[in-house]
């Protein structure tokens, strides 16, 4: 049974993600959720209470989504430990195309500042921003570049790619977005640089 409910639960998920992904909050329909998912529509209120609850739900998951860089062998310059991070943030959105789309549609809904869009955009920048910070700490970036306004950047320059990549560069593709992210990371890195 729990693992009948678990499964239930990953389908409910699955097809909320893409509901709300491709229709908002507003447009998502618990009944389309609900045949996708193959479940009858009263179970998604006894797991998630309501709609909200199940958008919720969703979109801090998909917040949870964009992993920490991995460790690895320590980057013995905060040029290289910038460029690990930008392209771990950069990888996670090519892996999760809708992830883009609902923490943007997320950001934009009316509502309280605590969204868990909004945390996950203000994690993304400040991980950013700390190795702006040490690296001018140590000398390797420039004393007049501002940590925040360049971590914004960082996330704009991400998030911003996917958002628009079908409209400037039509349909997805894997090496068009590797070009993006390395050159994105490249124009960051020479405005932080001496």
């Amino acid at each position: 049974m729990a693992a009948r409910q678990r499964d239930s639960r990953a389908l409910i998920a699955a097809a909320a993600r893409s509901e709300f992904a491709i229709h908002g909050y507003a447009g998502g329909r618990v009944n389309r959720i609900a045949r996708s998912a193959g479940v009858n529509k009263q179970l998604i209120f006894y797991y998630f209470g309501s709609k909200a609850g199940l958008y919720r739900a969703t979109v801090e998951r998909a917040a949870e989504a964009v992993p920490e860089p991995p460790p690895g062998a320590a980057v013995s310059h905060a040029a290289g430990e910038f460029r690990r991070v930008f392209t771990t943030l950069f990888d996670s959105f090519a892996r999760e195309p809708e992830l883009t789309r609902l923490i943007m549609l997320d950001a934009q809904a009316p509502g309280t500042a605590d969204r868990a869009s909004h945390r996950a955009v203000r994690d993304f920048q400040s991980r950013m921003r700390d190795l702006i910070t040490q690296g001018q700490g140590h000398g390797y970036f420039r004393d007049d570049a501002d940590p925040d306004r360049m971590a914004r950047q960082g996330v704009v320059l991400a998030l911003g790619y996917f958002m628009l990549e079908p409209i400037l560069e039509g349909p997805p593709d894997p090496g068009r977005a590797s070009q993006w992210r390395d050159g994105a990371a490249d124009l960051l890195l020479r405005a932080l640089t001496w």
